[in-house]
């Protein structure tokens, strides 16, 4: 069962992989209106999190975005999440919405700062291996990359995430994510 997560979690990275590389063709400086964002944001815990100890979490989230004017973007995606400890791992599947912000530091430097509600489908899908934790189903996220423009139209970038989980009981965990992607 284990071996299905991590294959399942490695075709969705190629699957990034693969949208990123299509995304690199025609447009503008990033945040103009009309443009179309893909990218996949990936995160990991760094220690801080209200829901116990004794657990880790890989997050990959593939998502498009779109700028409906210069700057404002709007967005939607798929959650991936694999939460691991103690020998037992789990693996949750959502999906989400999203509103952003760009602000241009640079012609290769920009901060997209974005707020994200995720729901995810399933009963006690982030109950914890210890069985501590709570139904978490939905899922309120600030993010604040700071993104560098490698070449025109590629980008990567990363910034702190502070979620908030909804469910039986109320969790809050603070990450470091990392944002890969293209637009055209």
């Amino acid at each position: 069962m284990k071996a299905n997560q991590w294959q399942a979690m490695a075709v969705a990275a190629g699957l990034m992989v693969s949208t990123t590389a299509f995304a690199q063709s025609t447009g503008g400086a990033f945040g103009n209106a009309g443009q179309i964002v893909v990218s996949s944001d990936a995160s990991a815990d760094l220690g801080y999190t209200t829901e116990g100890a004794g657990y880790g979490f890989f997050r990959l989230a593939p998502s498009v975005d779109y700028f409906l004017k210069e700057n404002l973007s709007i967005g939607s995606g798929i959650n991936l999440s694999v939460l691991f400890g103690e020998g037992d791992s789990l693996a949750a599947f959502g999906i989400n919405a999203r509103v952003g912000y760009n602000i241009p530091f640079s012609e290769k430097l920009s901060f997209w700062p974005k707020a994200i509600v995720t729901l995810f489908v399933g009963d006690n899908i982030l109950s914890l291996p210890d069985g501590t934790g709570s139904a978490s189903t939905v899922i309120l996220e600030g993010y604040a990359p700071v993104l560098y423009h490698v070449t025109s139209h590629f980008f990567v970038g990363a910034g702190p995430r502070l979620a908030i989980g909804l469910g039986d009981d109320v969790d809050v965990t603070f990450s470091v994510g990392t944002t890969v992607g293209g637009y055209f």
